[in-house]
């Protein structure tokens, strides 16, 4: 009877099943799951077994996901330790199935482009415009999509006004944030320390690597902010000479360039992005074509994103996709 109801609830989206799971103990109530590990070679030399308690939502949505997601698919979304299957179905269907978003807007110099019929208006939030007339600073458009491992392409498709005005987009990775980030006036991940927005614990995670990587259209090099966080003077007092030379290196952003680099000067053109998190790489094309890999050696997790600076120059539109 359980394998039916679980065969029913496997057409049901991730925020029904977990609607589901929270409002009927039926579903929602966890049961020992036998799950059998046979040997490499499945000669039958080693059969073991153990008991995972989980609800009958969770069997529903590990289900569906064993007939959906292929083996690039899987291994770009590895289960960290008992983490909800509910949840990795919906991070799955976002990051492979439904169409890619910009989902935060940061710093009030962006805005979704609604699409509007007689009597509907729509918020299209695959692409987003500049606000002309709001002060001069930076503004980001974010893809919250957390990429955790494996390979993960997007493309920027980029219209903008005048390109003369020296100003182009900057677009490429950050680490991931919450939403309150949000709330900022001017954000700008190559220079604000967004260290108290990070998703987790920041402290205990990607230290000494990369938490933002961007591409300068206007001048094709590449740009890296090795850490945000900005350590007070009560914190850097206690640290030796080395140590603090290392927190200010570690601040500042650092513009390098990268073989297979152009400056972009067109009105209208594309960016791709590919991140291979299993080769710790960032590779830009442009207009379908690949120019280089920008950045290897990138450890960790993270999300797309787009910046530029408004209130000057002309009106720009970017629309993400894949």
């Amino acid at each position: 009877m359980e394998t039916n109801w679980v065969a029913i609830a496997s057409f049901l989206q991730p925020h029904d099943m977990l609607s589901l799971a929270l409002t009927c103990k039926r579903f929602g109530n966890k049961h020992g799951t036998d799950t059998k590990k046979r040997s490499a070679a499945d000669r039958g030399e080693d059969t073991r077994q153990r008991t995972e308690s989980i609800s009958l939502m969770e069997v529903a949505a590990r289900t569906v996901l064993q007939t959906k997601w292929t083996d690039d698919e899987k291994n770009a979304l590895p289960r960290r330790g008992d983490e909800s299957w509910i949840g990795i179905y919906n991070e799955f269907l976002k990051l492979f199935r439904l169409p890619l978003q910009f989902d935060k807007l940061a710093g009030g110099g962006f805005r979704h482009i609604s699409n509007s019929t007689h009597s509907v208006e729509n918020t299209d939030k695959t692409r987003v415009s500049s606000i002309m007339g709001v002060g001069y600073h930076i503004s980001a458009a974010i893809c919250s999509n957390i990429m955790r491992a494996g390979k993960h392409s997007v493309s920027f498709n980029v219209n903008d006004g005048n390109p003369s005005m020296n100003y182009g987009i900057t677009c490429g990775i950050m680490r991931p944030t919450t939403n309150d980030i949000r709330s900022l006036n001017s954000c700008h991940p190559l220079i604000d320390d967004l260290s108290r927005f990070s998703l987790k614990e920041y402290e205990t995670l990607y230290r000494n690597n990369v938490d933002c990587c961007l591409f300068s259209t206007n001048m094709g090099f590449g740009v890296l902010r090795p850490r945000w966080k900005r350590w007070g003077k009560s914190e850097l007092i206690v640290m030796d000479e080395e140590q603090r030379l290392q927190k200010k290196r570690q601040n500042e952003n650092q513009s390098f360039s990268w073989e297979g680099q152009e400056q972009i000067r067109e009105t209208s053109f594309k960016i791709g992005c590919v991140l291979d998190l299993n080769e710790g790489t960032l590779d830009v094309f442009k207009n379908g074509r690949r120019l280089g890999t920008m950045m290897s050696g990138l450890v960790g997790e993270y999300c797309w994103i787009v910046t530029r600076p408004t209130g000057g120059g002309a009106e720009l539109s970017v629309s993400i996709g894949r």
